[in-house]
């Protein structure tokens, strides 16, 4: 049976997210994804598993780009599951994306 996947509006997918590397829980930080698609202050903490700071992000239907400055991908997510993005950095390594549940970030 085929299934269409819907791309979310800025507007759905923004606000706060917590990204971690699996397995590494204790280590991750809160990002706010704002609807004119730029992060908050705190992207500076995806340096260490991106190698640079995203400064956009953009829905795809089956995910979300971070997107360096310079306008290439930093990294793609893939949607698993509602409110759960999965994707791949150095080599074997899992980044996780999941909706926070708190009322802001600076």
């Amino acid at each position: 049976m085929a299934s269409s996947l819907m791309l979310l509006s800025p507007a759905q997918v923004a606000g706060n997210w917590t990204f971690y590397l699996q397995g590494a829980e204790q280590d991750a930080c809160t990002v706010k994804l704002k609807k004119d698609r730029t992060f908050s202050a705190q992207a500076r903490c995806l340096h260490a598993w991106l190698g640079r700071t995203p400064t956009t992000w953009s829905p795809t239907p089956d995910g979300i780009l971070l997107i360096a400055k310079d306008g290439t991908q930093s990294l793609f997510l893939a949607l698993r599951e509602a409110g759960l993005y999965e994707g791949a950095v150095d080599g074997a390594k899992t980044l996780i994306m999941k909706r926070a549940h708190i009322q802001s970030v600076n």
